[in-house]
């Protein structure tokens, strides 16, 4: 269960990580026109309002049992978080009069000047993802919230007591490491308020 718990989170951390990087363009004025970023702006906050307990059980029903549905419910909700955080921050961007555009602004301009905060986002989502991927486990994936479940249901509560500790655990430690990455990364130890 804390395999599949880690497992879980890291590969929804990176589709997160994706779609924000696709998403954030969206709400920027470095690549959009004030109605275009209105619709971009729906869309995100459409996207991030439905909870991931609502997008896992939706996906579960369309694609069955198995990872995929959690991914994408857990990428899908904080890729929009962490896309509406890069793309306010965006604005912050001074581009100088001659700066290009299209997909060279994107590449050259934009995104190695948002590289810092965008992990420092990603990195703060991580922690917030692993802890939503055990509550998951509520809809029968086997992360370490099916287990504790089980163990609620068989009124075995010393299990269920074990279960949840080591899932503290695993956060802690989470915790700690996302800590240490940003230090040796030298990112900004809190995300820049908006």
């Amino acid at each position: 269960g804390a395999v599949l718990t880690v497992g879980l989170a890291y590969l929804a951390m990176l589709v997160s990580g994706l779609l924000a990087l696709l998403q954030f363009p969206l709400i920027s004025k470095h690549f959009l026109q004030s109605s275009g970023r209105f619709v971009g702006h729906c869309l995100l906050v459409v996207q991030r309002s439905i909870p991931e307990l609502v997008l896992a059980y939706i996906f579960l029903l369309v694609l069955g049992p198995s990872w995929i549905p959690a991914i994408l419910a857990l990428a899908l909700h904080n890729g929009a978080i962490v896309a509406h955080l890069l793309g306010r921050y965006s604005f912050t961007l001074k581009l100088r009069a001659d700066a290009v555009s299209g997909p060279m602004r994107y590449f050259y301009e934009v995104l190695p000047r948002l590289q810092q905060q965008f992990l420092a986002f990603l990195f703060y989502r991580w922690e917030v993802i692993q802890r939503e991927t055990v509550i998951l486990g509520i809809l029968g994936i086997h992360t370490l919230g099916f287990y504790v479940d089980s163990a609620f249901e068989e009124l075995r509560f010393d299990r269920a007591l074990v279960l949840i500790t080591a899932t503290a655990l695993l956060n802690i430690g989470l915790d700690i490491f996302t800590t240490h990455m940003r230090r040796r990364l030298h990112l900004p130890s809190i995300p820049e308020q908006l």
